[in-house]
């Protein structure tokens, strides 16, 4: 069952991908519909891929840690959370190139973004969510986000993206916090 924790989750996390393909849009405004499917496509891949890695890592130390879960999840979260919002008071990265990205902007710029779902997934084993569908609502979430992105990108602009950013910030903040709440009023 889809919860609204697990659609905070995956707005949060696509919320780096949502900025950086707003960025993008706004520095490429005439990419062709199929380019901006791959691109959203790459994107909601890696960022639903990397939360599985992080799970399956998380699930090899639940056991040992179990006593302090819910601090481990309140200080990654929180953490991820501080630093999308601090990212989103910086200026946007540069890249070349007149007509598109390049797909090894594209690939190093969704890895980058799917570093934070990776950490995410090793919270997700320790709280024991329904990770099937927290995967694929994260994959979907970020693959249309990112397609939206980069479509509005030029007209909207990057300012959009940072504020984007900083709401994600926000949901993982929020979610570390509830997690701590929740066990230790139990």
């Amino acid at each position: 069952m889809l919860t609204v924790q697990t659609l905070v989750i995956a707005f949060s996390l696509s919320a780096d991908a949502f900025a950086a393909s707003l960025a993008k849009g706004a520095r490429f405004p005439g990419l062709a519909v199929n380019r901006t499917l791959l691109i959203a496509l790459g994107f909601g891949v890696l960022e639903a891929l990397a939360p599985l890695l992080g799970f399956l890592l998380g699930q090899q130390f639940a056991g040992v840690i179990e006593d302090y879960d819910h601090w481990i999840s309140f200080i990654l979260l929180g953490f991820l959370g501080l630093r999308m919002i601090w990212k989103s008071f910086s200026p946007p990265d540069e890249d070349s190139g007149p007509i598109a990205p390049s797909w090894g902007v594209v690939a190093a710029t969704a890895a980058g973004t799917s570093v934070d779902a990776t950490i995410v997934g090793v919270t997700l084993a320790l709280v024991s969510d329904n990770i099937p569908m927290t995967i694929f609502t994260i994959g979907v979430v970020t693959f249309g986000m990112t397609y939206v992105g980069l479509r509005v990108g030029g007209a909207v602009g990057q300012k959009a993206g940072q504020w984007a950013e900083f709401a994600g910030g926000i949901g993982l903040a929020a979610i570390g916090t509830s997690i701590l709440i929740t066990h230790l009023s139990a």
